[in-house]
């Protein structure tokens, strides 16, 4: 009798901490894929020996939304210099991944998230974030 009433309230357990995951906070639905260096970029115009492209310096991160909704994403990396290259909001749907890039990057990144349907949270503008990070 107490051990099926311990299986009971471990099941009960998992499945509210289950159903806290898929609508918890929206921070959790955005993962890092993949970032690397040095990868062709075409916004990056550094050119080294002439007119041959420089990829050298280029830091690249894959984000995803792994939830089961929509998630608007606002990212920003961060260039060796301190500047920050910021992007637009992208609406993410359920698994779909965006790259963000910096062409002379310092390997630092930061993302704000919110649901689609979420008007309370307020990401921040490229101003906000180029002032209010610019010793980060």
């Amino acid at each position: 009798m107490q051990m099926s009433r311990s299986i009971i309230s471990l099941a009960l357990m998992l499945c509210s901490s289950f159903m806290n995951a898929q609508s918890g906070n929206a921070n959790d639905c955005v993962v890092k894929v993949s970032s690397s260096w040095g990868q062709l970029c075409e916004k990056c115009e550094y050119y080294k020996e002439g007119y041959k492209r420089d990829y050298s310096g280029t830091y690249q991160i894959e984000l995803r939304n792994d939830c089961s909704s929509t998630v608007e994403l606002k990212v920003a990396v961060q260039e060796e210099n301190g500047v920050w290259r910021t992007f637009p909001v992208k609406a993410l749907e359920p698994h779909a991944s965006m790259t963000a890039f910096a062409c002379k990057g310092s390997g630092k990144y930061l993302y704000w998230v919110r649901r689609l349907d979420d008007t309370e949270i307020i990401l921040p503008s490229d101003q906000q974030i180029i002032t209010q990070y610019r010793s980060f």
